[in-house]
């Protein structure tokens, strides 16, 4: 494959830009630089943009690693509050991502909570707490578990933002998806999930999405032959074929069959496929 060469500054959109710093200081963080770069040509290629050439890349992904982790990258305690003006009550609700850290398998979020996290938990929680008691009022979980996913996301946009100076994490399609929109679904919330995953990351939960696809279509040959309404192998391949995509491809290819009920059937849930793909990957350590 040929790729295409750029020129630098600002012929590099800023979505690329982000793409570029997000993969290299946080979703490939551990990749080599070059290995690295040649993945990034492939995936900007894929966006539709013309991507910057290998020696570019590698000095943008350098620059991205290099620069210094500021103040608000330091591990949060109780006795940081009143210096960077967190509010007291928000102590207890810090101790318990603390704590659920320690007994957590995955690596989305670092051990040590930041105080930047500490910040952002403070700023997020009220909105995430209204929204998630509009949707789940029964579910006395939810706040928790979606806070932690939207902190993720708001976070990792901002330390993108700093490294391309801007003047403020520009955050307007997550408040779109989340907040105005109400979209707590799997495919709303997944979408947000979907854009902090790093490629390596993708493609182990491509393979676990590969093996429930011939799973599917071995048990809709053995038990399902003669079911008058059944759904029939090309709609589940194409089923997963999207879902391979991830979230906003599924979504895209729900909506254009919307009759489909039975592939309620399938049993496909994202996070399913997250932690099935992260405990394959460490056991093949």
């Amino acid at each position: 494959m040929n790729i295409k060469k750029s020129g630098r500054g600002p012929n590099i959109s800023n979505t690329v830009r982000q793409l570029i710093i997000s993969q290299a200081i946080h979703d490939s963080k551990t990749m080599p630089r070059r290995a690295l770069a040649v993945r990034l040509q492939e995936l900007i290629e894929r966006m539709g943009e013309p991507p910057p050439t290998e020696d570019t890349l590698v000095k943008m992904i350098s620059e991205a690693r290099n620069k210094q982790p500021g103040e608000l990258e330091k591990p949060w305690c109780i006795g940081v509050c009143a210096y960077y003006n967190i509010p007291p009550d928000i102590i207890p609700l810090l101790i318990k991502v603390q704590q659920s850290r320690k007994q957590s398998e995955f690596k989305d979020f670092e051990k040590e909570l930041t105080i930047r996290e500490a910040l952002w938990y403070n700023r997020l929680r009220p909105a995430v707490e209204t929204l998630t008691r509009n949707i789940f009022p029964f579910d006395v979980n939810a706040p928790f578990s979606y806070l932690n996913i939207i902190v993720s996301a708001y976070l990792q946009r901002e330390r993108v933002s700093e490294i391309m100076n801007e003047q403020y994490p520009n955050t307007t399609d997550l408040d779109r998806i989340i907040f105005i929109n109400e979209d707590l679904s799997n495919d709303g919330l997944f979408q947000v999930w979907w854009s902090m995953r790093s490629e390596q990351e993708r493609e182990d939960m491509a393979n676990v999405i590969e093996k429930k696809r011939k799973s599917a279509i071995e048990k809709l040959e053995q038990g399902h032959e003669d079911k008058p309404n059944s759904i029939d192998s090309e709609t589940v391949n194409d089923f997963f074929n999207a879902a391979i995509n991830g979230p906003v491809a599924l979504r895209e290819w729900k909506n254009q069959h919307p009759d489909m009920d039975e592939l309620k059937e399938l049993g496909f849930y994202w996070m399913e496929i997250f932690i099935e793909a992260m405990e394959g990957t460490n056991n093949e350590r």
